[in-house]
């Protein structure tokens, strides 16, 4: 929070902090979604909650569109969580 720095500090502008979220587009008329999403999340990531990646895929999936979310156990924030999956899939959804 701004009042708890012990320096100088401003905020960002609203809309964009609000531009920065996709929850805030997911499933309004304006948003132009891709067909499929491709969602890991490592259980031992200490960057974000596992709430986080989950509504994201679930209010994707009630937009409308493909999501392929899978937790990865025992993985922290790493992203290369199965390249080989990811590969396999792309390769599924462009024939």
């Amino acid at each position: 929070m701004q009042n708890n720095t012990a320096s100088s500090a401003t905020k960002a502008n609203h809309q964009t902090v609000k531009m920065m979220n996709p929850m805030n587009y997911i499933g309004t008329a304006n948003a132009k979604l891709a067909k499929h999403f491709w969602i890991r999340y490592g259980t031992e990531d200490s960057n974000t909650s596992v709430a986080v990646p989950t509504i994201l895929a679930q209010k994707l999936k009630n937009a409308g569109v493909d999501v392929n979310y899978k937790l990865q156990w025992g993985t922290g924030h790493a992203g290369d969580y199965d390249m080989q999956a990811m590969f396999k899939w792309a390769e599924e959804i462009t024939k």
